[in-house]
């Protein structure tokens, strides 16, 4: 893994020179709707439900409390800066929520505890992060209140609309996994899979991220008795390489992406 960060550091770096690819603009909507789901996938099916439910408790503080915490300090930081609170608790709301796919860097240098801890706060935290900017947002522009029932709608809305996408996007996906015997549908399905969990969680609102994340989790279980051997073979070559690169790609068209073009 640290090898590979290099490489892609010293790849992007090199690229930056080129005239074309520091010009590349990359839409946020690109990220959300391409990329993140892709990769939050692969995440929940590589992560080991065991040890989530052995560290439970640390988790939810982790995705809960030190991301309003977390929150709280950078609008607090740029309050003072000139930041008005609403617009300061959204910027916050965007940094608070710590990145699913840059835990995977520390896998080995960490105690599998604490990997576990990590990378499950990570998949669950966007919950969190998006009713405290959809409360900012609110708030600024006089959409929303604070009171204990609405807050709690919210999170409610947020955990509990997810997690439920997630549950049945999941179960369509086993019943079409035990029907289709050829490999080549079979991970069309898979690949769908995010994309359409991400998506119909936005549609009522609710944790797309949280939608993708439970989704996975659901089908890394039940996926060694469904799934033949044949369309898993299939998956673990395409998945790893397709992971790789979309990390790869971001890394890349993010950083240029924010250099100012020279017209």
């Amino acid at each position: 893994m640290p090898g590979r960060t290099a490489l892609t550091a010293v790849t992007g770096v090199l690229l930056g020179f080129i005239p074309a690819v520091r010009q590349a603009q990359l839409p946020p909507e690109v990220v959300l709707l391409l990329f993140l789901p892709v990769l939050l996938y692969w995440e929940s099916l590589t992560t080991s439900l065991r040890d989530i439910r052995t560290t439970l408790r640390g988790i939810l503080q982790l995705s809960t409390v030190l991301v309003i915490l977390t929150a709280w300090a950078a609008a607090a930081a740029g309050h003072p800066l000139g930041l008005p609170w609403g617009p300061a608790w959204v910027l916050g709301a965007a940094m608070a929520p710590t990145d699913a796919t840059a835990v995977g860097v520390l896998a080995r240098a960490l105690p599998r505890r604490q990997v576990t801890i990590l990378r499950a706060e990570s998949l669950v935290n966007d919950g969190t992060a998006l009713v405290v900017h959809g409360l900012a947002v609110g708030i600024t522009v006089g959409e929303e209140h604070l009171s204990v029932p609405h807050v709690g709608g919210l999170f409610l809305l947020a955990y509990g609309g997810g997690a439920a996408v997630g549950v049945a996007v999941a179960w369509v996906n086993m019943n079409l996994r035990r029907r289709l015997t050829d490999p080549l549908l079979g991970n069309l399905v898979m690949i769908l899979a995010p994309f359409t969990a991400y998506l119909l969680a936005e549609l009522v609102e609710a944790s797309g991220v949280l939608a993708v994340v439970v989704s996975g989790l659901i089908m890394s279980q039940v996926a060694p008795r469904i799934i033949q051997a044949e369309h898993r073979t299939q998956a673990l070559a395409f998945w790893p390489l397709a992971t790789f690169i979309i990390n790869g790609a971001l890394f890349v068209l993010v950083g240029n992406s924010s250099t100012p073009s020279a017209t």
